[in-house]
């Protein structure tokens, strides 16, 4: 099968990245191991063609696309989905394409028109996922949603890996919304020690890695930040990811602030590429992920493949990973004093009761092997495209009888 992949972004080789990037790394090399064709068209920095690991490359230069409109979020999302599908329509023109899978990041899919069998994987729903307002305003955020809704439209089916975001978006769109999760493969072929032999290897540390802002929970973590350092004299905090400003406030100093006079105990790092962070996850004491809302995070999956107690928030999509005191533990979302006591339970654990637990979350991830997840994604495009052409071969039979009847009258 050939499978065109349309995105906001793929992942650069030696250069930190996000949860889309990744997955899209991971699905189309397990696509390419089962004896599939995947290819990408993806924004970036320039206009270009590239062969990587066996895999055609399309990148679109979209880079510059706010500056055009000012920031306008409307007009430059419209302008990505117009850039990207002149190339999926291009590229279709000049390779044998079997189906299109679009994401819903910055909609843009809206702009497609073509007779390719299509689907759109849902990354997020910002209705959703941004639904606490404080990184995006409420007319930002109708729009986003909207535009993802419209760009569904344009294609044939919507899938998603999160069955929460599966079920919100498939309500307000009218239409079902199959969830099929994210697989995992370990793409480190050798790890770097380099953080850790500088910074941590005789250190019990709890980690946190992820984008650093609010929707991830990190006004959460903050808020117990310091009681937890107060009480726990032998721990460090380590955070990992691509920094941001929460209410325009850069994040990594509202952290510090929040730590105190324990601030010397807590490491902020920009995002890592994996050979790098892979080790910080290895070394940790636990994981804790108190998101607001999100998408079967990346985070979640790669912190129990390496056997890691991961504190998730119930209702915000762990609970498809984390059957809480069995595997990880849950906490409400939002709830501060909820977290830190989680993490109390975590660090007191005797010894058995933490290497039950470690060893359920790294079975969990088994489940998430191409073998299984990637299977599941080809059916689903067969039956797509199957559907597509029964669709095709109704409307010609009704052309013809259109046609048959019109001579008849004549």
């Amino acid at each position: 099968m050939r499978v065109l992949f349309a995105a906001t972004e793929y992942i650069e080789k030696g250069k930190p990245t996000t949860g889309f990037p990744t997955y899209l790394y991971r699905v189309s090399m397990s696509l390419l191991q089962l004896g599939h064709k995947p290819m990408i068209i993806a924004g970036g920095g320039y206009d270009g063609y590239r062969v990587e690991d066996g895999i055609e490359i399309w990148t679109v230069r979209t880079d510059g696309c706010g500056k055009v409109f000012s920031g306008n979020v409307t007009l430059t999302s419209l302008l990505i989905s117009f850039l990207i599908n002149r190339k999926v329509h291009q590229v279709i023109k000049e390779r044998s394409v079997d189906i299109v899978q679009f994401t819903s990041l910055a909609g843009i899919a809206a702009f497609y028109h073509g007779n390719t069998p299509a689907v759109m994987r849902l990354s997020s729903y910002a209705k959703t996922y941004f639904s606490s307002l404080l990184t995006y305003d409420a007319r930002t955020l109708a729009f986003r949603a909207a535009l993802e809704r419209f760009a569904a439209q344009r294609c044939n089916a919507v899938f998603a890996p999160c069955a929460i975001t599966a079920k919100d978006f498939g309500k307000d769109c009218g239409r079902k919304v199959q969830v099929i999760e994210t697989p995992f493969v370990n793409d480190v072929r050798q790890m770097d020690y380099e953080y850790v032999d500088q910074y941590l290897r005789d250190k019990k540390y709890v980690l946190f890695f992820g984008s650093l802002y609010a929707e991830k929970g990190i006004l959460v973590i903050a808020e117990i930040l310091r009681e937890f350092l107060r009480e726990n004299k032998d721990y460090y905090f380590v955070f990992v990811g691509e920094i941001r400003n929460i209410n325009g406030e850069d994040a990594r100093r509202v952290l510090r602030n929040a730590a105190g006079e324990f601030s010397d105990r807590v490491f902020i790092w920009k995002a890592l590429c994996h050979d790098k962070l892979y080790p910080i996850i290895e070394y940790s004491d636990f994981v804790v992920l108190p998101s607001l809302m999100d998408n079967f995070p990346n985070a979640c999956i790669e912190a129990m493949y390496f056997s890691k107690i991961v504190i998730g928030t119930k209702g915000a999509s762990f609970e498809q990973l984390i059957i809480s005191g069995c595997n990880g533990f849950l906490c409400r979302i939002g709830d501060s004093r909820d977290l830190l006591e989680k993490m109390c339970i975590v660090t007191n654990l005797d010894e058995m009761e933490r290497k039950y637990i470690e060893k359920n979350a790294h079975d969990t991830t088994k489940r998430l092997q191409p073998e299984y997840v990637v299977k599941k994604l080809v059916r689903f495009y067969e039956y797509v495209i199957s559907g597509s052409k029964r669709h095709e071969a109704e409307r010609k039979s009704n052309r013809k009888r259109i046609s048959q009847c019109n001579c008849t009258s004549i």
